[in-house]
């Protein structure tokens, strides 16, 4: 569990004990969402429910930094970012059973970028062909480690590599703006350029205010918005609606399979 690893973590760092009672309580509301996530038959619409209680009482008052006490946390503490959403995808994700295919990941972590040879000449190929490859960012994404190998035509020793395959990136928000937007069209791009096939969706609870982002030639394939809101003051409340066309969505873009167009068969035309 994403959230559940932030929260072991600030618990062995030492700090204040009012911070660690604080800790404690938001632990307690946690397990109570993992609790629901991990019972058989759990439904989108219990699930949104526990995580709904969950982010109510992770806004109380009382959490947030008070510069006189220096009790609580300050804004841009992990306890207040959205990794929690992250839990909510894993479910629908073990929810397929495609993390249990060969050499399929589903976690943090680089995929494979920039795939390329670059020999020092033409000249040198046949025994420096010098494949290289770079790793992207970190980012939440299901993947495909693949072992390739090739030889130099005529020869016989092979060159042994391992490549990650982005397959659907994740990205993960309290509130979109414009600037993560552009973040992760960078992001996705490059992965597209990896693997064609690669998917990325970002997930969010709210949109910057006046901030409607355009998908259009974009590599950004969908975008959530759980609450159908602009940013506000308040709690912003998951809508089960949106959950289940999220889950939807990733089902169908990890079983779909790619049909050709033959329409033209019957109206001679291809548009």
């Amino acid at each position: 569990m994403f959230y559940n690893d932030v929260i072991t973590e600030m618990l062995e760092v030492k700090s204040n004990p009012v911070n660690r009672m604080y800790l404690h309580e938001i632990n307690i509301q946690w397990k109570n969402f993992i609790k629901a996530i991990t019972e058989e038959d759990t439904s989108n619409e219990q699930m949104v429910q526990a995580l709904n209680l969950f982010l109510k009482a992770l806004s109380n008052k009382k959490f947030k930094y008070n510069p006189v006490t220096k009790n609580g946390f300050k804004a841009d503490s992990q306890l207040f970012s959205a990794i929690y959403l992250n839990d909510m995808i894993s479910v629908f994700i073990k929810r397929t059973g495609v993390a249990e295919n060969k050499g399929i990941c589903w976690d943090y972590g680089a995929f494979s970028a920039n795939l390329r040879f670059n020999p020092p000449n033409f000249n040198t190929m046949e025994k420096y062909p010098t494949y290289e490859q770079d790793d992207s960012v970190k980012v939440l994404q299901l993947c495909q480690k693949l072992d390739f190998q090739f030889r130099i035509l005529g020869t016989r020793n092979f060159n042994k590599h391992q490549i990650t395959l982005p397959l659907i990136v994740f990205y993960s928000f309290k509130n979109l703006t414009e600037d993560d937007f552009t973040k992760t069209e960078y992001i996705s791009r490059t992965a597209k350029t990896t693997f064609e096939k690669t998917r990325s969706i970002i997930v969010t609870e709210t949109l910057a205010e006046d901030f409607v982002p355009t998908l259009k030639a974009s590599p950004i394939d969908m975008i959530f918005i759980l609450s159908k809101k602009f940013q506000s003051f308040g709690i912003n409340e998951i809508s089960t609606e949106v959950v289940d066309a999220l889950e939807k969505k990733i089902v169908k873009y990890i079983f779909e399979k790619e049909e050709k167009n033959e329409e033209f068969k019957i109206s001679g035309v291809i548009k």
